[in-house]
C-alpha cells in the first residue's frame, strides 16, 4: 500500500482574519441558523427542520431564512421553539419565489452577509447549516470568510449536484465551509436528504473537538494525531464523528475510503463500515462513536482512488463536553 497525502490547511489563522470583539467561547449564547435555498426539495427541508425543532432547546438563540427568491427574504430570529416551528412552517421552500432561470446566481452569501451584521443575536461560536440548489457565481467572498472565522462560527453546507442554475462551480462553497471548520456535502435525490439530516445532527454535540483536512490521491492510510475526548473522567458518553471522502460531487475516482476509530489498548470504539454504521450519503458519512474519558485513541482512515487526481478528505468529530474552539485552517 502507497501513502501519498498531506494537510490541506495547515493550522493557524489567516493574516486578513479580522479581530473579535469581544472574545468568545464555545457554546455562550450561541446561535443556529437554517438557510435553504427556495428550490431544495421538501424532504431535504423538512428533514432538517425537523432536527432544528429538536434541538431547539439546547441553544440561546434559533434563526432561519429562505434564500434565491425574486423578493429578498430577511432572516427571522427566534428564542423558543414555537416561534421557530411557526416560522419553519411559513416559509418552506417554493420554486415558483425563486428567480424563474437557470443563470442567475444564488444569493446565499448575501445571507451570510446580513447574518454577520445582525443585531438581534449573538453571533460568536454560531453555527450555520446551509441547503444549496443553485449555485452562486464566481465572487471574492474572502471578507465574509474572514469574518466567519473571527467570530469562530462554523459553516455546514449541504450541496444539490443537479443545480437549478446559477454559477457552473461549488467550489467556493467547499472552501468556505472548510475554512470555518465545517463540512461540505455533495449528494442529490435521497442522498441529498438523507446526508443532511445526518450533518444536522451536530446541533446534538454542540463542542466540535477535531477538525482536519487532507489531501490524498491514490491509495494509503491517514493516522490522526493520538486524543482523548472532553468526557468527564470517570464517563462514557455518546460523541459524533463525521467524514467526507470528495470535494466534489462523488464520480468514478472514489473507490473506498474505510476507518477504524480505536483506544491505544486495542479496543475498537467504532468501525467504518461496520453491522450498525450509517452509510455514506453523495460524500458524506457520519454516526454515533461511544468515548471512555480514561482512553486514548487513534483514528486510522484508509482511502482508495483511481487516477492521480488530487482529492479532500474532512474529518471531525464532536462532543457533549466542553471544549474550546479547534485550531482553524490556514486560507
Amino acid at each position: 500500500m502507497t501513502t501519498n497525502h498531506r494537510f490541506y490547511y495547515s493550522p493557524g489563522i489567516g493574516q486578513n482574519d479580522f479581530k473579535m470583539s469581544p472574545p468568545c467561547g464555545p457554546h455562550q449564547n450561541t446561535t443556529i441558523l437554517y438557510a435553504y435555498s427556495t428550490d431544495i426539495d421538501y424532504v431535504t427541508y423538512s428533514y432538517a427542520a425537523l432536527n432544528f425543532n429538536n434541538y431547539a432547546y439546547l441553544y440561546a438563540t434559533m434563526a432561519n431564512v429562505r434564500f434565491d427568491t425574486k423578493v429578498e427574504e430577511e432572516i427571522e430570529f427566534h428564542k423558543n421553539y414555537n416561534s421557530l416551528n411557526a416560522s419553519l412552517l411559513a416559509h418552506q421552500p417554493d420554486p415558483k419565489l425563486g428567480y424563474g432561470d437557470t443563470t442567475t446566481g444564488s444569493d446565499v452569501y448575501n445571507v451570510l452577509k446580513k447574518f454577520l451584521n445582525n443585531k438581534q443575536a449573538s453571533i460568536c461560536g454560531a453555527e450555520i447549516y446551509i441547503a444549496v440548489k443553485r449555485y452562486p457565481t464566481d465572487l471574492d467572498v474572502s471578507d465574509i470568510v474572514a469574518q466567519l472565522r473571527a467570530n469562530h462560527i462554523i459553516v455546514y453546507i449541504a450541496v444539490d449536484t443537479v443545480s437549478s442554475g446559477g454559477g457552473t462551480s461549488a467550489a467556493i462553497l467547499y472552501d468556505t465551509a472548510t475554512k470555518t471548520n465545517g463540512l461540505c456535502l455533495f449528494a442529490t435525490d435521497y442522498d441529498l436528504s438523507e446526508g443532511f439530516y445526518y450533518m444536522t445532527w451536530m446541533l446534538e454535540e454542540p463542542y466540535q473537538f477535531i477538525a482536519h483536512n487532507y489531501l490524498v490521491s491514490g491509495t494509503g492510510r491517514i493516522e490522526l494525531p493520538l486524543f482523548k475526548s472532553p468526557t468527564p473522567a470517570g464517563h462514557l458518553e455518546r460523541g459524533r464523528v463525521a467524514i467526507t471522502v470528495q470535494n466534489h460531487s462523488l464520480d468514478a475516482d472514489f473507490i473506498s475510503v474505510n476507518y477504524t476509530i480505536a483506544s491505544t489498548d486495542g479496543d475498537i470504539a467504532y468501525q467504518y463500515p461496520g453491522f450498525q454504521d450509517k452509510k455514506l450519503y453523495g460524500t458524506q458519512q457520519t454516526d454515533y462513536v461511544i468515548f471512555n474519558s480514561s482512553l486514548t485513541y487513534r483514528w486510522t482512515i484508509d482511502y482508495k482512488y483511481n487516477g492521480g487526481a488530487q482529492q479532500v478528505i474532512q474529518c471531525r468529530m464532536y462532543s457533549n463536553y466542553y471544549h474550546d474552539f479547534v485550531t482553524l485552517p490556514n486560507y
